[in-house]
């Protein structure tokens, strides 16, 4: 992991950061790591769309993760939360299927933490988790993420009815405070 490098993401990084994400959650391939989600939830993971409004938009920071050769190995994004000032959510965190587990969330994590802070003067972040990923929560339990108590269906939040193959899938919200700056 010596040869890491952590940047934001430009618009020629949008394609890359599309394929690292269906990787790593939706598909065959990305059960070769622990966060696949392709026995829960079917289509995309997200666009190239979704992606472009991320790298347009003024309350997102959208950090990619490149090993020594160049390759895409991880992302994550973090959006200021205009409603709650102090606060960025912590969402389209993916790894290389093959590399999970190896450190590089780890390390990208702290690095989203670092940037809420110094763009956005965060002192909190909020994620969401899908409930019963037990290995997933616990995952970030252990970089000091703690139950809210507040959740949602992902029925409220998605409007084909199909992708989550007829479960009834809860986001559970996880929030952790950030050093003040």
């Amino acid at each position: 992991m010596s040869a890491l490098t952590i940047r934001l993401a430009t618009p020629t990084d949008r394609d890359a950061i599309v394929t690292l994400m269906q990787r790593a959650y939706r598909g065959e391939e990305s059960r070769q790591g622990w966060t696949s989600e392709a026995d829960l939830i079917d289509g995309e993971r997200i666009t190239p769309e979704a992606i472009d409004q991320v790298l347009q938009s003024p309350h997102h920071r959208l950090l990619i993760a490149k090993n020594g050769e160049g390759k895409l190995i991880g992302c994550a994004d973090i959006e200021h939360l205009t409603e709650a000032p102090d606060t960025c959510s912590f969402g389209k965190f993916a790894v290389e299927p093959s590399l999970q587990g190896g450190g590089v969330g780890k390390v990208l994590m702290l690095a989203a933490e670092a940037e809420a802070c110094r763009s956005f003067a965060a002192t909190r972040m909020i994620m969401t988790v899908i409930e019963g990923r037990d290995e997933l929560i616990a995952f970030y339990a252990r970089r000091g993420f703690a139950p809210t108590g507040q959740s949602v269906s992902m029925a409220d939040i998605h409007s084909d009815p199909n992708m989550t193959r007829g479960h009834d899938l809860i986001l559970l919200e996880f929030a952790k405070d950030l050093p003040k700056a």
